[in-house]
């Protein structure tokens, strides 16, 4: 009996203790399995498929305006599910599709119509495409706190769904951008009024059928409506709880109290400010206009939250806030990522994952603010609610030094326990050197522990002025944080190393002249090596990631020229084959076009150096070392080069400006002829890029960049594309 209960015990304590391992192991998450056909399939087929299916409908009246939200929302969607946001095959987009079998169960026919999908986006949010895709955001499953809440969220997109909202929007809106029907007497407020109360009442049917649909699933109603104090909150991180002022506090090193504030700012719901003009119902609104369906009538209540899995829902909710942590890091949002990593931090403490995740926000935390860019990782603290905004004011009184030795200090302390982290190591050594540069004068750091003490200042036996004045500069936050900061590192071989190193370097009797100003100047020259143009290269092979080529015409209603922009980057892509097969150059093209449903690795490389090229370009004028090196060496190894290139087209047409022809025709009539030219010939502007990188070093090796004041004739982007290519090949006569 004993026994029995014991197993009772264990068994009802492992789904948690299941939870527990694989959370603190987290991986981000990533597309899996066979690559839905969707994926790949070109925008101009899916265009060409559901403007068929329009012509059929004789009868439909807007058929034009139809045609141009199909031709564009094919285009779009397919932008973004090719940009390696959108999940498949993944855990969380497998559980939301066990979530939608469940409330699909007895319509086959609408459940073979429709696919979910989450969306790597912080994001409290979700949306339906017009073809059938319900896409929801990490941010949103992080938030909820069931899986009925989910199921809701699905109901509600199922009828933007079935309803055709999305093209109805559509066509409604361009009724009113025209002033057709019965918005053509209106005025222009009226027209926005008509508009708003268009998408309110789109809003307002959702959740009245969605929740009909919920209604007839076997999951209890009772926590529904709290799906909209989630929306009321979603400015806010999962959770709201006080941040520990001795958080970054060591041994020797205490974050004084006048770092922080004595009171944060509350916490405001969202609503709509504006119930008449806003475009959606308030969350309110829509709280009590569910709340009284489920109270109207005789409903039948179910007492489950869970029909798939209560300990999956769980499991995968951690799982989305691990994501947060990078999701924020990756839109410049470090200290958000702090504070999410903070509060996982109580349930999973010492979690490697989070804590590295810490420590690459700090560093980038402080390159930003050495580097003088600090705005565009720190928002300021004044606007910010709740808890969090404790640690935002904290990283906004904390000067560049300052925020330097908490970077080195944490990082380190980081290598220490995780010393085969490739990434640790660059990062400690990099933000080490921003020190010994920037901040550190010899004798800054005290190198021994102090005796017992040491910040307590004793003037009660001192009768010199002085002599108790230099007792109280003790009391100094800042030299308290300074001195002892670090002491507890230089017991460590390899930081005394590096320190004693970089210090001789820096301070030794050839260096003793160069002034901080001059090596931000040299660090600013060096972060802007990427300008340069005109290398020879010299290389056997190279990988092109997802040439792009956009044509618009400015003067259009519609402006992005869809189909030819398609047609052209094929051509670019053929172009380029064209050109490297001339050369003899080893070229592999990585584009989502170009492979099949069993190319998973390939599309999920796509994806992270899309991202990287992204991050590179945003940390342009900041010197920030090459991160995820283990990711970035398995994809070097994959493709048999270190070198990748990202190329692209942007072609446009727009309207010319008649003050040039103006005065021509007042002032110098005898230039009218060219008065003439000049509005007969069209107005076009090309530009050509081909950027290169060393993935290894993350260092740009070459930039070609030409802008041409015309068309985008094909001998001319040729001529481009192979002196581009030519310099690659082209071996280097210092060589």
């Amino acid at each position: 009996m004993k026994l029995r209960k014991i197993l009772l015990v264990i068994y009802s304590f492992l789904p948690i203790l299941v939870l527990a391992q694989q959370t603190i192991e987290h991986k981000e998450l990533e597309c899996q399995g066979h690559i839905p056909s969707e994926f790949l399939t070109p925008s101009s087929q899916k265009y060409k498929t559901a403007a068929d299916s329009l012509a059929s409908r004789k009868e439909d009246s807007e058929k034009e305006t139809k045609q141009n939200f199909l031709l564009e929302s094919s285009f779009l969607i397919n932008q973004v599910l090719g940009s390696g946001r959108v999940l498949f095959n993944d855990p969380v987009s497998t559980y939301l599709s066990q979530i939608l079998d469940t409330i699909l169960v007895n319509e086959p026919e609408l459940r073979a119509k429709v696919r979910v999908y989450a969306l790597r986006s912080s994001l409290v949010n979700s949306f339906t495409t017009d073809d059938g895709i319900i896409l929801v955001n990490l941010g949103l499953v992080a938030q909820l706190e069931n899986e009925a809440q989910l199921a809701f969220v699905l109901c509600h997109e199922l009828v933007h769904f079935t309803e055709r909202h999305v093209i109805n929007a559509y066509v409604q809106n361009e009724e009113m951008k025209r002033g057709a029907g019965e918005y053509k007497r209106g005025s222009f407020d009226e027209k926005m009024l008509a508009k708003s109360g268009y998408s309110k009442d789109l809003e307002k049917e959702a959740d009245r059928l969605g929740l009909k649909r919920f209604l007839n699933t076997r999951y209890s109603s009772e926590t529904v409506s709290n799906v909209f104090d989630v929306m009321r909150y979603a400015h806010l991180p999962f959770d709201d709880v006080a941040f520990e002022k001795d958080f970054f506090d060591e041994a020797y090193y205490k974050m004084d109290d006048s770092y922080f504030l004595n009171k944060v700012r509350p916490v405001e719901a969202k609503e709509n400010e504006n119930p008449e003009s806003d475009s959606h119902p308030s969350p309110t609104e829509r709280q009590q206009l569910v709340g009284r369906y489920i109270n109207n009538g005789n409903i039948r209540q179910y007492t489950s939250n869970y029909l798939v899995s209560e300990s999956r829902f769980q499991e995968l909710r951690s799982s989305c806030r691990f994501e947060l942590s990078n999701l924020y890091l990756k839109s410049n949002q470090p200290v958000l990522s702090i504070y999410n990593s903070y509060l996982l931090g109580k349930t999973f403490p010492e979690n490697p994952f989070l804590q590295k995740n810490i420590a690459k926000a700090l560093y980038t935390l402080s390159k930003f603010k050495t580097g003088g860019n600090y705005g565009y990782v720190h928002p300021g603290f004044s606007h910010i609610e709740g808890e969090s905004q404790q640690l935002y004011h904290l990283f906004y009184r904390l000067q560049p030094d300052e925020l330097c030795i908490l970077a080195t200090g944490f990082i380190w302390r980081l290598r220490l326990k995780q010393p085969d982290d490739v990434d640790i190591i660059a990062m400690s050594e990099d933000i080490l050197k921003d020190l010994i540069n920037f901040y550190h004068t010899p004798g800054m750091f005290a190198q021994e522990r102090p005796p017992e003490g040491w910040d307590i200042p004793d003037t009660s036996a001192i009768n010199n002025k002085y002599e108790r004045l230099k007792q109280k500069s003790k009391e100094n936050p800042k030299l308290s944080m300074i001195t002892y900061a670090l002491v507890d590192l230089f017991e460590s071989d390899q930081f005394v190393e590096l320190f004693d190193k970089l210090e001789e370097k820096r301070w030794g009797s050839e260096h003793t002249s160069i002034a901080r100003n001059e090596l931000i100047k040299q660090s600013k020259d060096d972060q802007r090596r990427w300008k340069n143009h005109g290398f020879s290269l010299g290389l056997q092979r190279v990988a092109v990631v997802s040439p792009t080529y956009t044509k618009l015409d400015l003067r259009k209603k519609q402006q992005h020229k869809f189909l030819r922009s398609e047609s052209a980057k094929q051509q670019l892509i053929k172009q380029i084959e064209n050109s490297t097969d001339l050369l003899k150059l080893d070229t592999k093209i990585l584009d989502v076009t170009m492979i099949d449903s069993n190319e998973v690795i390939t599309f999920n490389d796509i994806t992270f150096l899309n991202e990287w090229i992204d991050q590179r370009f945003l940390h342009v004028d900041v010197d920030m070392v090459n991160l995820n090196q283990a990711r970035i060496d398995s994809i070097i190894s994959r493709y048999g080069t270190e070198y990748f290139a990202w190329t692209g087209v942007i072609n446009y047409r727009e309207n010319k400006p008649l003050l040039y022809f103006y005065l021509l025709y007042a002032l110098i009539p005898p230039a009218i002829p060219l008065a003439v030219y000049y509005l007969a010939r069209p107005n076009y502007d090309t530009y050509y890029y081909c950027i290169t990188f060393n993935l290894k070093t993350g260092e740009p090796v070459q930039v070609n960049y030409n802008n041409y004041r015309k068309r985008d004739a094909r001998d001319l982007m040729n001529s481009s594309i192979y002196d581009s290519f030519w310099q690659m090949k082209q071996k280097s006569k210092k060589g």
